[in-house]
């Protein structure tokens, strides 16, 4: 199942698992500052403020940024949003099995499973 996209924003895109940012720039050229009263991302190569996943030499650490700006990371903990039904996914088993099952009685190794 694919993980849901969302528009990458740049530093405050998407979390790995010691807390912090996965966007990198590859001219290694973001400074957070304090204007007003919020955190902004600095590029320093421009002198403006970051503009995340639009420009070209940003880039996701997990390899998580889809060539449109989306990141598709998704963390280890996270729960899928569909999650499977345990009885569904039993009937799937038995389906396997019994045709294993069957195919090893036509070889001759019925009582090996």
């Amino acid at each position: 199942m694919v993980a849901q996209k969302t528009l990458c924003l740049g530093p405050k895109c998407a979390f790995g698992p010691n807390s912090s940012s996965l966007f990198r720039c590859g001219k290694k050229a973001l400074k957070p500052t304090i204007r007003g009263n919020k955190i902004v991302f600095w590029c320093t190569w421009l002198n403006d403020e970051c503009i995340g996943a639009k420009c070209q030499y940003a880039y996701c650490e997990a390899r998580a940024m889809t060539p449109e700006g989306y990141c598709t990371y998704k963390a280890a903990g996270e729960e899928e949003a569909g999650k499977r039904d345990i009885l569904a996914e039993v009937k799937k088993m038995e389906k396997e099995v019994e045709k294993i099952r069957a195919h090893l009685k036509r070889q001759g190794l019925g009582d090996y499973l």
